[in-house]
């Protein structure tokens, strides 16, 4: 018997046999790999690198810069651009959009058993002896995981324009789920029970559904079995028919989900070719004659910014008439107002061409300024202006927070009860631990010690060191995890037992138990305000896993310890079930930290804590996972803040004050 064409079959060979034969003796037989990978094929790559690196623990930064790094090291020639995507700089801002998205949904499993494991084994019950088939199957896992019940289940992740029809078996799904099937009970002694594909669609959703979503596909019908055999013994036998023609047919057999269904109910054969015709169209390459821009050419050399703007604008066929000019402490914002029929989305696109013609190292667009009718346009300030904390921006007797100056010159402060919790991220300078240290010290000046309590966790053990003497401490500053997680479970008690005594003396929330509490001259509740620099240190240590506690319960018959073990809730979900409850019993949380990444802020966490203060992030995708925006990348550190405010539906951008 002759040498079989092929020393083994994976599911992109055995699919590209079946669309495109004359493919697959080039790529397969011939071994020719020079072909162009799409644009979504370039991103999936780049994107499954990247998340094998954050499931295998590396920090979600560093694993989205190594997507990117091999979307660098790949030539122009092996990338079929597209219409929509038609350059490297287009490409590495879909792939890293579409990254931003699976992170800011990055889906949890129960347990991970392998992470990008490649599989080449014998499947002993296909039905291929004695018709000289390829062996061993080949196949790579994105992920291999067992869920609560002990099933293993396969992971597919997937990055697409459009989501998989979950109504249909899709042909190639198919097959590549029915390899796997085989692959990892060949490898590992038990059969998969599902494989899972987590489809994250590469352009938001305009409803604001999620960005992944699942196609499922269960090992539970008999069928799949008998069919997919049939059809891999009916392609090694037609593969290695001596008589066998690699026709340059790009639509041989299986084009399209009808011919699948033909071929699985037995209707047509393996070798049924289908006919397709293609015309080619002749393209006119146009020369273009460079032109100076606005900004370059003699005459607009004594341009005012604003004139300058309007110019640059005008370029771009989007007539304006200038208003207002307003010069922040470290910003400056020009106004607007565009032309009948300009759409905002068109000059939000334009902003890096603004740059260029102020000559600006950022800018950031508003568009529309909220309440208004005017588009804002905001620069860094030649000169910024240091704003130091005073006693006018305090409010005595309150929790309030002089969050902020705006670009008018006006404070914008926020009450913590009506936050009712604080989330402040931003990378390293940006100006998070000022303000800290403003909160800190505007609360403890405004609250008495017995109307206010702090609890401050500083894993760092120097940003909240100067609090060390405040009286308003319930404890000493805590630096080490287990005494913030110590620290976080008394809260959480605490909290319980506010209730309790809000319930039995009939008072919904802590204000009107003290009001009745001076009405008869009796100890009020203090106020509780928990402060936590960097919790992404708490994360770390086993942040969203549930915790074995051993609880003495006391001494046994021959005077040994009794004991037995309590499975405590995780960190993130005490932290959770402070921010949903503790509000109306006067406890609130502050959350700080300089790694804003999907595993640290995470979606219970975000939705629970509405208010957010970002400072400079050093990726869209970190301003994405704490504003579910970008924008806070342009900022300019020192201070420079975007302030989201849920009660106003809105975001400011703020200079932090100095103290």
């Amino acid at each position: 018997m002759s040498e079989a064409l092929v020393t083994h079959m994976s599911p992109s060979s055995l699919v590209s046999y079946l669309t495109n034969p004359m493919y697959f003796r080039m790529r397969y037989i011939l071994g020719r790999r020079d072909t162009q990978s799409s644009v979504t094929g370039v991103i999936g790559k780049a994107g499954h690198k990247a998340l094998e690196r954050i499931y295998s623990g590396m920090p979600v930064d560093e694993a989205i810069r190594d997507g990117q790094r091999m979307i660098d090291n790949m030539l122009d020639m092996e990338i079929k651009y597209n219409s929509t995507i038609s350059d490297r700089a287009k490409l590495i801002a879909g792939y890293t959009r579409a990254i931003g998205f699976y992170v800011d949904e990055l889906p949890q499993y129960h347990k991970i058993i392998s992470i990008e494991e490649a599989i080449q084994e014998e499947a002993e019950s296909m039905l291929h002896q004695g018709t000289n088939l390829p062996s061993p199957l080949s196949v790579r896992l994105d992920m291999l995981v067992a869920n609560q019940q002990k099933e293993l289940e396969v992971i597919d992740h997937k990055f697409a324009y459009n989501y998989t029809n979950p109504d249909v078996d899709d042909f190639k799904r198919w097959i590549q789920a029915m390899f796997y099937y085989y692959a990892v009970k060949a490898r590992y002694g038990i059969a998969p029970a599902r494989i899972r594909y987590e489809e994250c669609k590469t352009s938001k959703n305009k409803d604001g559904s999620p960005q992944i979503k699942e196609w499922v596909f269960e090992y539970d019908d008999p069928q799949h079995f008998a069919v997919f055999e049939r059809l891999f013994t009916d392609v090694m036998l037609d593969m290695n028919n001596p008589g066998r023609l690699f026709l340059p047919n790009p639509g041989d057999m299986f084009n399209g989900q009808d011919m699948f269904e033909l071929y699985r109910q037995d209707i047509m054969p393996i070798d049924a070719p289908v006919v397709i015709k293609h015309r080619t169209e002749q393209k006119e390459i146009v020369e273009k004659h460079y032109t100076a821009s606005v900004g370059q050419s003699a005459d607009t050399s004594n341009y005012t910014p604003e004139e300058k703007i309007r110019a640059k604008l005008q370029e771009f066929g989007i007539p304006v008439e200038m208003q207002e000019t307003h010069v922040g402490a470290s910003v400056t914002q020009y106004t607007l107002k565009p032309s009948r029929g300009v759409a905002m989305s068109k000059i939000a696109k334009v902003g890096s061409d603004i740059a260029i013609a102020l000559g600006a190292k950022s800018v950031r667009i508003e568009a529309p300024i909220r309440g208004t009718t005017l588009v804002g346009i905001e620069i860094p300030s030649i000169e910024r202006k240091r704003i130091g904390l005073e006693d006018k921006h305090l409010k005595m007797g309150s929790l309030s927070v002089p969050v902020g100056v705006n670009v008018y010159g006006e404070l914008v402060r926020k009450d913590l009860t009506e936050m009712p919790h604080l989330l402040i991220a931003g990378a390293t300078g940006s100006g998070k631990s000022v303000m800290l240290n403003t909160l800190i010290k505007s609360l403890t000046k405004q609250m008495a010690s017995d109307q206010m309590q702090l609890v401050l966790i500083d894993p760092k053990r120097v940003e909240l060191a100067a609090f060390r003497s405040l009286p308003h401490l319930m404890f000493d500053v805590i630096s080490e995890p287990s005494e913030a997680i110590a620290a976080l479970d008394m809260m959480v008690e605490l909290m319980e037992e506010r209730y309790a005594r809000l319930e039995a003396t009939g008072h919904r929330s802590l204000e009107s138990y003290n009001e009745e509490a001076r009405q008869r001259k009796a100890a009020e509740l203090p106020k509780t305000v928990i402060v936590i620099d960097e919790f992404a240190d708490l994360m770390m240590n086993g942040g969203t896993e549930k915790r074995i506690t051993k609880v003495i319960d006391g001494y046994g018959p021959r005077g040994g310890e009794k004991s037995h073990k309590e499975e405590k809730p995780s960190i993130e979900a005490q932290i959770v079930r402070i921010a949903q409850k503790a509000r109306a019993v006067g406890i609130h949380l502050v959350l700080a930290t300089q790694r804003p990444s999907a595993d640290v802020v995470t979606g219970l966490i975000k939705a629970n804590i509405p208010t957010k203060i970002c400072f400079m992030t050093t990726s869209k995708t970190n301003s994405q996972i704490v504003l579910d925006r970008v924008g806070a990348e342009e900022l300019t550190g020192k201070g420079d803040m975007l302030f989201l405010d849920p009660s106003t539906n809105g975001m400011q951008r703020l200079q932090g004050l100095y103290c």
